[in-house]
């Protein structure tokens, strides 16, 4: 995957909808959310990681 800036507001969606998923779980099955809510932290953590990325290279781009 590209390191783009469209790449990492896709995966920061698919974050925000897997937490909201656990959410909805936690009201229901309790066993369930808690490694659904864990698994969409990681990927908002790893969304942010490549959001600020690429935020630094077309940072460095624009200097040049």
């Amino acid at each position: 995957m590209k390191l783009g800036l469209r790449n990492a507001l896709l995966i920061l969606l698919a974050g925000m909808l897997v937490l909201a998923t656990g959410s909805f779980l936690n009201s229901s099955k309790m066993q369930f959310s808690d490694p659904v809510i864990l698994t969409g932290l990681a990927i908002e953590f790893l969304g942010t990681i490549w959001l600020v990325l690429s935020l630094n290279q077309r940072r460095g781009r624009n200097k040049a």
